[in-house]
Parts: C-alpha cells; structure tokens; sequence
C-alpha cells in the first residue's frame, strides 16, 4: 500500500468525539483507517460498488513530548491506506479514555511508503485501537527513549491535565530505564510506578501496570536471555501491594517468541533484510501484542474497560516453529553486545 491519505478536521477542544468513515470503492480493495500518529482503528476489505461505514471513539488531546515543545493539537487527523474513496465526519461526546504511558515499544511509530508491516516500527499502543468497542478513546503519550523518570517530567504533565474520573492509566517501561544504575528495578523505577499509580487514583482513574516485553535475544538452547526478568518481577510486586491490575506482557512475549523460535521470532519484529532489531516490534508483533493487552485486559473483568473490548475472537495460539535452528547471527551479536552496554542493545528509534 502507499501512503494514507488524510483528511484534517478542526475540533474545538481536546476530548472525545465519535467520528465516522464511510469507505467504497471502485474495485475490490484492502484498507486501513488510521488516526492521528498512524494508529489503526480498522482493517477491512471493500467490494467494488459496496459502501461500508465504520463508527470509533477517538480522543483528541495536547502532546508533550521529553526533549521537545509543547504541541498544542486542534486538529482531528484521519488517514486512509488502500485505492477507496471515503468520507468522514464527527460529533462531540463524552467517552472515557485510556491513556498510555510509555516507551518506544508502546508509541506510536512513523512508516517509510510503499508499505512494508515487516519493514515498519510499531509500538502495540497504536495497534490498540483494532481490539476497542466504540464508546472509548485512547490517548497515546508514549515516546521512544523514555524512562519512567523522563516520562514524568514532561509528557506526563499534560496526561495530568486531562485524563479525569473515569479514565484509565496503563504504564510500561523498563528498557530504558535499565540503563539507568538510579532508575534499577528495586530502586527508582520502583518509586516512579508507585508514583503513576497514586497520581492517577489521586485525579480518579483507574492504574493499570505492564510488564515489559522481553528482547529476543536467544541463548544456545533456543532460550530467551533474561535481560528485564527483575524489572518483570517489581511491576507485578508493585500491582500486587497496590492491588493494580497487571498485565504481564513479559511472559507472555517470552513464551511466545520462545515457541516461535531463534529465527521465526524474526517475523515480529524490525527487519529490513540487512538489518533487524532485538527491540522493536514491526507492524505484525505490534497488534500480537496489543491482542494480548486486550486479552488481559478481558480476563481480568477490569470494571470500566473491559465491556470495551472487542467481542471479535482475540485467539493467539502459540506458533510452531518452522524447526531452523541456527543461532550463529545471533549468538554473536550477543557476545559482541554483552550484557555490561545495553546501550547498544536498542537500536535508537527516536527519530520515527
């Protein structure tokens, strides 16, 4: 597919507002919605002739993002990937929202045109919107590079703002802070969940905490490298002394990939055919893992989100391995990365 194409529609206000798309087209053809930074709201096929019309709650709301300016939005901006024809409209209404809070493999993430899912960053925090009802919005605040720490000095101050009795606070972080000896699992990453989950009860929404997902990193034995366990462990002692929901996005990648295997892991995160990341979700792990949240989310009958998330089968079966077992590539990269300059470790994303 090529490039969306976009349509600006001036709001009054930052909140929620029910917008409408009504999609045809002159031939058979796949297409995307998106909204705002690229994210999905739905994935759908057209016939030629047939009109299909799509109801989203979306959230419009102020960014500002660590290290830069902040943007004030008035625009509501909607994209359309696929040779359609559509049309879109809105109306104001009163819809709680989730906001996220977050690190690169939560944002939302830029893509180079013609498309490539493979070949394109995503954080899960834009594929999100598939797995929600109408009646919700999301607000996605997470940037790449962030810790806890940075999160709270900037783009959590506009999140304070607006987020109001009602809304959801859902939180994942860890592979930046690792790199931190003050933000260490027990110590100041520790204090800044504490401190999300008590602002956010304190302005009347409701916390929700996230593992983060693990690095595929193998070892000899088609092991995932446990290189964010201890961070896994202080998020699910922090919900469980704050009684918090939790989602444990940790073991459920590790277990996942695991099954995948060393090289059909691949298949969920950043390559380019040269090049791959051990980090950062493409667009096809993005929405697995949003498709986890979501099944966390409903198992754990969190009043106020829960009945939002979509009725649509939300089965992700583990995968089996295509059986190729050459670690070469990767135990090497491992060894000449260590575990003493995680640093080097992520790919630096921060520019999409």
């Amino acid at each position: 597919m090529n490039a969306p194409v976009e349509t600006l529609l001036k709001v009054p206000a930052n909140g929620t507002y029910n917008l409408k798309v009504t999609v045809t087209a002159d031939k058979d053809t796949d297409y995307v919605i998106l909204f705002d930074n690229r994210r999905w709201y739905q994935e759908d096929t057209v016939k030629a002739g047939e009109i299909k019309e799509h109801d989203f709650t979306v959230n419009v709301c102020d960014t500002h993002p660590f290290g830069k300016e902040y943007v004030q939005v008035e625009m509501l901006t909607v994209g359309v990937m696929g040779e359609v024809n559509y049309s879109c409209s809105y109306s104001s209404c009163d819809a709680p929202t989730l906001y996220i809070a977050g690190d690169s493999t939560v944002a939302d993430q830029r893509a180079e045109y013609p498309y490539v899912p493979s070949a394109t960053y995503c954080g899960w925090g834009q594929m999100f919107p598939l797995y929600l009802k109408k009646g919700f919005g999301l607000s996605n605040h997470a940037q790449s590079g962030l810790t806890t720490e940075d999160f709270k000095q900037s783009n959590w101050q506009v999140v304070k703002k607006r987020i109001r009795p009602g809304d959801f606070l859902i939180v994942e972080f860890g592979h930046n802070d690792q790199k931190k000896p003050e933000l260490s699992a027990n110590g100041g990453y520790r204090e800044n969940l504490i401190y999300y989950v008590t602002e956010a009860r304190r302005l009347g929404a409701t916390p929700i905490l996230c593992s983060p997902i693990n690095r595929i990193l193998f070892d000899e034995n088609g092991k995932l490298i446990n290189l964010l366990g201890a961070y896994r462990d202080t998020v699910k002692k922090v919900a469980e002394k704050m009684q918090v929901p939790f989602i444990d996005l940790w073991s459920r990648t590790t277990e996942y990939m695991e099954a995948a295997g060393p090289e059909d892991a691949w298949d969920y995160f950043w390559g380019n055919g040269t090049s791959r990341d051990y980090t950062h979700t493409n667009d096809i792990g993005g929405k697995l893992i949003a498709k986890f949240v979501a099944q966390e989310i409903k198992k754990a009958v969190v009043p106020g989100i829960s009945d939002y998330i979509t009725d649509a089968p939300l089965d992700t079966p583990l995968p089996k391995p295509s059986g190729k077992k050459n670690l070469a590539k990767n135990l090497n990269d491992y060894r000449t990365i260590g575990l003493v300059n995680l640093p080097e470790l992520d790919r630096d994303i921060t520019g999409n």
